[in-house]
């Protein structure tokens, strides 16, 4: 593999492992204005590159700040514009305050729609969610249920043990209505969610 390649290639990984570290290949193989792109083209700090020092700093390879701040300079660029503020705030990502502030601005107002965008949709799934623990724990009191009346008509049980199973699956049953009402209450606030949802994605001026 050429130089060239093995930098592309340590590049490539130390993108898709999504961490701000390097393990020894990387740190030898870097070009640190790309290193320092990707980063700020991520929406990380300057910062990270202490990331990088403590990691290099046991191979001996000391970090190029020159070059990374002025690739990352590049990068946050890159990451500071309206759509992608949009798209990082409805992934729930945090913005770490990267941005010039000529940029920030815009960037943050689109953050902003696309956090509470996040934030309906996570409501919405957590209402769909609730609904179906619910629903999973009357499966479950209805196979008790049966269970228990199965076990009412076997022979040999005695005239106490009926009492018992019967006033068993008498709570069971109660317990039943009261997860049905349940769930009734869940899906209307889930509906009330929904609606929320819909208004909000209807009013935004970004596609998604």
């Amino acid at each position: 593999m050429t130089h060239s390649k093995s930098i592309l290639a340590a590049m490539i990984t130390l993108v898709l492992s999504g961490c701000a570290t390097m393990n020894e290949q990387q740190c030898l193989v870097s070009d640190w204005r790309s290193v320092g792109f990707e980063d700020g083209a991520l929406g990380r700090p300057v910062e990270t590159i202490g990331n990088y020092r403590n990691a290099c700093t046991k191979h001996g390879v000391s970090p190029d700040l020159e070059l990374y701040r002025s690739g990352h300079a590049d990068g946050v660029e890159s990451f500071c514009q309206p759509v992608k503020g949009f798209n990082y705030g409805r992934s729930g990502a945090t913005y770490r305050g990267v941005c010039p502030a000529d940029l920030e601005y815009g960037f943050l107002s689109a953050y902003n729609d696309g956090r509470q965008l996040h934030e309906l949709e996570a409501s919405v799934r957590s209402a769909d969610a609730q609904i179906a623990q619910r629903k999973r724990a009357l499966e479950a009191i209805k196979v008790e249920i049966t269970d228990k009346e199965a076990v009412l008509v076997m022979e040999g049980v005695s005239a106490s043990e009926r009492v018992i199973l019967l006033n068993e699956t008498k709570e069971l049953s109660r317990q039943h209505g009261l997860i049905e009402a349940e769930i009734v209450e869940l899906q209307r606030d889930r509906a009330l969610r929904a609606e929320d949802l819909l208004e909000y994605r209807a009013a935004l001026a970004y596609e998604f």
